[in-house]
């Protein structure tokens, strides 16, 4: 079975588990007297995403490395314009959504993080011989990052801006950027980030609320307590679709960003194994991808991508779990949500692209790149050769 079928499986599954979830918490609402529309929303965002996704998996991908700029700039141009009063929308506090009607809206930084992956795959694959250099490998896109993650910061969203941040990084790495610039980078961002999390009380209080949620059970510590009520219910099997009553106003975002929680309720361990396992098969078939694509801009494309699906799902299930402090990460192809969904989905489409066009492809190793003969080339170009190394032992693994 090649690669990108199995890609392909694993999403539809997701969505599988995702539509159940949302029509039972959307569910609960109807029952109330409240109809928000949530489950006839969701679907219409997946079969706009599904047209996406066929569509991208059909266009090949070295167009988006032409209009790697233009994306980044109309990414800058969304993301202004939701700090626009009057434009963008304020829910829950936060100013991050454009909306368009009652039925219809956009989250520019979930654009914003599949911009700034192509702008760093295309970055990579054209300076890939000068990575090792402080300006060209790393002031410049870090540059690029820093701007991005700063104007998702005011919306205020600081987990999007990190996310951003931590998915940038790891990919400059990955392409050569040399680990002792991002470490003093990192040591001189202390100060700011101190700022950032003690000096804005409802990060402070979010905090807190990570250490001991049984000291404000009613305010900050109100989700996690929740959460943790929810999943402690499921027990191994669950309590059975549609059996769920932390989705009954007990628990806030029981469609969105909890709805693993929900996940864990109804069916149980068992079910929320599943999830994670898919996730874990989804991140071993990008990784296969990765090593089999045909080209550097190839290669980054679907690592920024990969990565960014197994580091979305780890920090959201670690949230709902309690491992990290709660913020606003959406669950990839589950939590309902247009924005998140659809440039998930557009991401699986771009994946599938590389995955076809390495197959079509008589030579699929990068490091048989003719351009690849300068000893500069070869010294910036060594984290990758190491990465080649560890995804070939990925690819090469079989259960057989």
């Amino acid at each position: 079975m090649k690669t990108w079928h199995s890609i392909i499986y694993i999403v539809v599954a997701l969505l599988g588990f995702s539509i159940i979830t949302v029509f039972s918490t959307d569910m609960s609402t109807i029952r109330s007297g409240v109809n928000s529309y949530q489950f006839t929303k969701h679907l219409l965002w997946i079969f706009v995403g599904t047209l996406l996704l066929i569509t991208m998996a059909k266009v090949d991908y070295h167009y988006l490395q032409k209009l790697s700029i233009p994306l980044l700039v109309i990414s800058f141009i969304l993301i202004s314009l939701v700090l626009i009063p009057g434009i963008g929308t304020v829910t829950n506090g936060a100013r991050r959504w454009i909306r368009l009607s009652n039925f219809f809206g956009i989250q520019p930084s979930e654009f914003a993080k599949l911009s700034i992956i192509i702008f760093i795959s295309s970055y990579i694959a054209k300076n890939h011989n000068l990575m090792s250099g402080f300006i060209k490998g790393f002031a410049t896109p870090l540059g690029i990052t820093a701007l991005t993650s700063g104007l998702i910061i005011m919306e205020p969203d600081f987990g999007t801006s990190a996310f951003i941040a931590i998915l940038s990084l790891i990919m400059l790495i990955v392409g050569g950027t040399r680990i002792i610039y991002i470490f003093f980078t990192a040591i001189a961002s202390v100060p700011f980030i101190y700022k950032l999390l003690f000096e804005v009380s409802f990060r402070l209080d979010r905090l807190k609320a990570f250490l001991d949620p049984w000291k404000d059970p009613l305010g900050a510590g109100y989700h996690i307590i929740q959460s943790w009520i929810a999943l402690g219910s499921g027990g191994l099997t669950g309590l059975g679709v549609g059996g769920s009553r932390q989705k009954l106003f007990f628990l806030p975002e029981s469609s969105s960003d909890f709805i693993f929680t929900i996940i864990g309720e109804e069916f149980g361990f068992i079910g929320a194994m599943i999830i994670i396992s898919l996730f874990v098969l989804l991140i071993w078939q990008g990784l296969k991808i990765i090593h089999a694509a045909k080209d550097i801009f190839g290669f980054f494309l679907g690592l920024g991508i990969t990565v960014m699906f197994g580091l979305q799902a780890a920090i959201n299930i670690a949230v709902v779990s309690g491992r990290m402090p709660t913020k606003g990460i959406p669950l990839p192809f589950i939590s309902s949500g247009g924005s998140s969904l659809l440039f998930s989905m557009i991401g699986i489409g771009i994946l599938v692209n590389i995955a076809r066009q390495s197959l079509e492809s008589e030579t699929s190793n990068l490091l048989t790149d003719k351009t690849e003969t300068s000893e500069t080339s070869n010294n910036s170009i060594l984290p990758l050769r190491i990465w080649h190394n560890v995804t070939s032992k990925i690819a090469s693994f079989s259960w057989r």
